[in-house]
Parts: C-alpha cells; structure tokens; sequence
C-alpha cells in the first residue's frame, strides 16, 4: 500500500488502475443488476471515480463504461480496496485480489457508515475538478450519523441500504443522463400531491460533471415490518386453496383487495393533481394516441405468437401445453382482428393521458405494518428509455398490470399450496379466487369519486375495454417474456389470453 500512495495515488486509485476489461467483466456477469449479460463483444473499463473523503483513501464511487454491440452503457460501482478480503464478502462481490483485494464496498460496514454521515453533514460528498457526487435534501433526515445500515434484499436493478430502520437509501447501478421517474414521482408525490400512501422522499444523490447531473441515488422513508403485497396476497391465499376438496374455502384477500383498488385509484387522481406542472398536468386522450396503444398491442401478440410458433416444437416446451399453443398460434388474426373491434368501439370517450407508476404490480407495493398498501417504484420498465418511462398513458395502464399480477398469485397459490387437490379442484379454486380478487379490486378502483378527478372515460363499459387492451398486450408481453426465460410458466399467459378473449366474446 505504501509504494502506492508514494506514487501520489490512494490505494484505491492504484487498484484501479490495474483492473482489466475481463476482471471487471467477470465481476459485472455476476451482479444481478448487470443488464447486458446476453450481450456479445463486450468491453468493460473505469470511465471516471471520485475517491471518498473518508477510509484513508480505500473507497472510491466509480463509473463502469460497458461497450456491448452497437451499444454503451454506465453503471455506479463503489469500490473498496483492502490487502485482503474482508471475511464477511462473498465471493460473487469480489473484483480481485491482486496485487490488492478489490470488492463492491456497499458491503463493507465502513464505507455505508461515511456515506450516512456524508448524507447528513455534507452538501457535496466528493469532487475532484471535473465531477462531484452532490445531496439535494426534501425532508428532515430521521437518522443519526452513527446509524446502524444493513444491506436489503437482492434487487434486480438497484442496490438498497436500511439506515437505522428509519430510512433506505436506493443507489442506481445503471447511469442514464435525464431525468429520473422515480426521484421525479417521489418528489412530486412528497412535496406537491402530499400523497400519504408512498414512503416520502427525503433526499437525493446527484453525480455532476461536464454539462449534465445523473440521479445516483434516493433516500426515502423506511417502513420496517412491511411486506411486499405478493407476499401478502400468497399468505392470505394460502387457507382457500388448501381448504379440503369437499369444501369451499375463504377467500381472505378480498378486504386487501378493495383496500389496493381504493389506493391505486388515490394514486392516480395524485398524479393528475396539478394543472400548473406540465410533466404531471392531465391531458385529454386523443384518437391518435388509442391508435397507438391498439399498434403496441397488436405489434406484442406478433411476437409473442411468432415466438411461440417457433419453440412450440422444441424440447424446453412444456408437452403438456402444445396443443394448447398451436391452438393460439392458429388465431393471431382472431387476436389482431379483436383489437381493431376494441379500438373501434372505444371512440373518442378516452378519459386522460397522465403519469403513472409505470411497472405496477403487487411486487410494487408494501403492506405496511400499520395496515396500510404503500406503493413504490417508481422507476417504471427497466428496459425502456427514460423518455419512455416519463411518458403520460392511461391510468388504465396500471390497473391492467395489477390484474395481470393477481392472475399470477392465483396461478402460483394452485400449483404451491393446492398442488395436492385434484387438478379440477385446483383449476375452479385458481378461477374462483382470481375472479373474486379482480372484482373487488377493480369494483374499489371505479367506485364513484370526486367529479374534479374524471381522468377516466366516462363510460364504465369503455374504461373497462381500455382495460382489456392493455391487460392484452402485457399476458402476450408475458408469453414472451416466459417463453425467453421460464418455458414451464407459458401456460400463466397463455390461460390468461384465452379467458380475455372467451370474456370479451361472452
């Protein structure tokens, strides 16, 4: 370490600079908020660090540049350097170990303490003469600077920090110049709607340099004894579907469920509350923009079916479901065809374009140990654009991706807890639950409100058909998705098109 810091360089400065593109592409294969792992060709290498003014020199924040065919993209890595490795870093966080230790420093205790005590104390965290690591502050921080920070669950695309079961600080991996959805709708919905039902926005984390700031991070309020509601919903589940098979269970989610209709249809009408800011202003739904959603729609059913067409025949298919494909497979024109019918009986009684979640889902949202549903993540689909993700769409939108979540649940509870009834029990009780879930939640969601939050149609049975267009085009973005990565769930989608269509026509 000495012979390093001679040279004028921190040891982690030094370690560094001997890092390969293959050590550092190694490192990233690993992560599970790496997203170029399919990608061929690539190239990995340290495009800029700030060094953190706390460890002596063995932290640092550093941005990887990964060049992959025909793209480039940055991820947010904090470093630590060490002799060796700490006995407490798994393997998977290890960069390398020569001529020094190199790992994530997210999981070493002294890094999170400086960056809490940074967080509270500190406007800039780090800079050198081209780029700082900056705090912009909403709200009065419920923490001390000798708090306690453990590291939460395995995420896809972040990586979360508890700081004293009093606030999470989210840290982005993946860099995009712009503005963030998730920072954006947390503030708005702290700081303007005063939403009470998302944890508040207390702070964010700004990487500056050159002519633009990247958000790299956001602390929110932490809600400790809070479940994930998928978890929530599968725990609730769980009684109706292992009731005996000679007797009629209780569905113990449906409370919950009009109690999630409820929140969602508060969180729209928040979104759509101020007129004076231009990115969250309602806007009326024109015919061109249904022209649109009809198009994605129809544009997800070709390729979902095409994919379909082709891996029906291979060996990763499920046998016991191939005929049920090629039936599906024979009606992409019935499919095509349904959507232009839905389309054209919508006319012009759209309801508004406004801001939503964007991704939603009952993985997207806490039940809090007070009772209450808190939403959160904001980010939406990770695999659009910021431009994309900021889009106004439907509210709709939403509500369809919460249908198609209970349909999951309801998939998931008859092949776990009722996998030992008779398959016929199985398929009414999956039916039956999922039936009476989606009709207290969508029930709670359109009962009457406040005239001055009409972002909906007007009509109940067009807002219904907006429904099952978008909840169409996610069940065939989800047969593609299963069939990409999980053939054994194809027949989750798959049953869920076949009862969209058999309810449309009915």
């Amino acid at each position: 370490m000495s012979t390093h810091q001679a040279r004028g360089r921190t040891p982690i400065e030094a370690a560094l600079a001997s890092l390969s593109s293959d050590t550092l592409l190694g490192f990233l294969a690993r992560q599970r908020w790496f997203g170029a792992k399919a990608a061929a060709g690539t190239r990995a290498s340290i495009g800029s660090h700030l060094v953190m003014p706390w460890g002596d020199g063995a932290f640092a924040v550093a941005r990887v540049v990964v060049e992959s065919t025909g793209e480039t993209s940055t991820y947010q890595v904090p470093l630590a350097a060490r002799d060796n490795v700490p006995p407490n870093i798994p393997d998977a966080a290890v960069v390398g170990s020569k001529p020094v230790a190199i790992y994530d420093a997210l999981l070493d205790p002294d890094f999170r303490r400086g960056l809490v005590r940074a967080l509270i104390t500190s406007g800039t965290i780090a800079s050198e003469a081209d780029q700082k690591l900056t705090v912009e502050r909403f709200a009065k921080h419920a923490f001390r600077d000798d708090a306690t920070t453990t590291l939460a669950g395995a995420e896809q695309s972040n990586t979360s920090v508890i700081v004293d079961d009093a606030a999470i600080l989210k840290l982005y991996r993946l860099l995009t110049p712009g503005v963030h959805p998730d920072v954006e709708v947390g503030r708005f919905l702290t700081t303007r709607a005063k939403f009470a039902n998302t944890p508040a926005l207390l702070a964010t984390l700004l990487l500056e340099g050159g002519h633009h700031a990247i958000v790299a991070g956001m602390v929110q309020e932490y809600l400790p004894g809070s479940t994930d509601a998928w978890s929530y919903a599968l725990d609730r589940g769980r009684s109706y579907f292992a009731a005996p098979g000679d007797r009629e269970g209780v569905n113990a989610f449906i409370e919950a469920a009009q109690q999630l209709g409820a929140v969602t249809r508060a969180l729209h009408a928040a979104l759509a509350s101020d007129d004076d800011d231009p990115d969250f202003a309602a806007e009326a739904a024109q015919p061109e923009d249904l022209d649109r959603w009809a198009h994605r729609t129809q544009q997800s059913v070709r390729d979902a079916l095409a994919l379909l067409e082709r891996q029906v025949t291979s060996s990763s298919f499920p046998q016991a479901h191939v005929a049920e494909a090629q039936a599906l497979v024979k009606r992409r024109d019935h499919y095509l065809g349904w959507i232009n019918e839905i389309a054209d009986q919508l006319g012009d009684d759209l309801g508004m374009r406004t801001r939503t979640h964007g991704d939603y889902h009952l993985g997207q949202v806490l039940r809090a140990r007070s009772g209450e549903f808190m939403v959160i993540d904001f980010e939406g689909e990770p695999a659009r654009s910021l431009a994309e993700r900021r889009e106004k769409t439907s509210p709709l939108r939403d509500v369809a991706g919460m249908l198609r979540s209970i349909a999951y649940a309801a998939s998931t509870l008859a092949t776990t807890v009722g996998r030992g009834a008779a398959p016929h029990v199985r398929e009414v009780r999956a039916a039956r639950w999922e039936r009476d879930v989606r009709s207290a939640f969508l029930s709670s969601y359109f009962a009457p409100g406040d005239e001055d939050e009409a972002i909906l149609p007007d009509s109940l049975e067009n807002a219904t058909q907006l429904v099952t267009l978008f909840e169409t085009e996610k069940a065939f973005y989800e047969l593609s998705y299963e069939l990409n990565n999980r053939p054994a769930w194809v027949w989750i989608p798959m049953r869920g098109i076949s009862k969209l269509f058999v309810a449309s026509r009915g």
